[in-house]
């Protein structure tokens, strides 16, 4: 079936039609099957994101716009874990388990994480986007890894110490390339 955008209604293609009837001609019941759980998982998807919080006419109250980035690091910081806990599960000779965390990661960004960030209207304009980008990867660079560096100094963490002063230079390399970006972009 296909969606129809204008109309917002689902039409069977033609396609599908001629595929159905040669299932039911040669008589393969497991094809049928899966052809049937396929649309049910194709309607389901289709309903779940028809179901997804449109953008709010109003704006968001700061409490809801609060949750929803809380809600947002969260479904990301999941998606990352799952997807570590999926290679230690294969590395260990376990790829069903592995296949289980991958299949939950993915449902943390692409449905979860998707869903929230259309919720807040996370985005908006390339130079506002990167403007943001850059604000990010600033504070990360000269405040929160330069500080955490310090802390795990002090509690005697000298590799965490050292890891944290690494990828605070690399957060500075992410603030100067996407400061690069928003120079080259054309002016309005």
């Amino acid at each position: 079936m296909n969606f129809s955008e204008k109309s917002g209604t689902r039409q069977e293609s033609g396609r599908h039609r001629r595929g159905s009837a040669l299932q039911a001609r040669t008589g393969d019941s497991n094809m049928n099957r899966t052809l049937l759980a396929a649309t049910a998982c194709i309607g389901t998807l289709l309903s779940s994101h028809a179901m997804a919080a449109a953008p709010a006419a109003t704006p968001l109250s700061e409490q809801t716009r609060a949750n929803l980035e809380t809600a947002m690091h969260g479904e990301a910081y999941a998606n990352l874990k799952y997807l570590r806990y999926a290679d230690q599960a294969e590395a260990a000779g376990h790829p069903e388990l592995a296949r289980l965390f991958r299949e939950s990661a993915n449902i943390e960004a692409n449905e979860h994480f998707d869903r929230e960030a259309f919720a807040l209207q996370l985005g908006s304009t390339d130079s506002a986007n990167l403007e943001d980008a850059m604000a990010g990867e600033h504070y990360e660079n000269i405040t929160m890894y330069v500080t955490f560096a310090k802390q795990a100094e002090a509690a005697g963490d000298l590799k965490v110490a050292a890891m944290f002063r690494q990828i605070a230079v690399d957060e500075g390399a992410h603030y100067e390339a996407y400061r690069n970006a928003l120079a080259k972009l054309p002016s309005k």
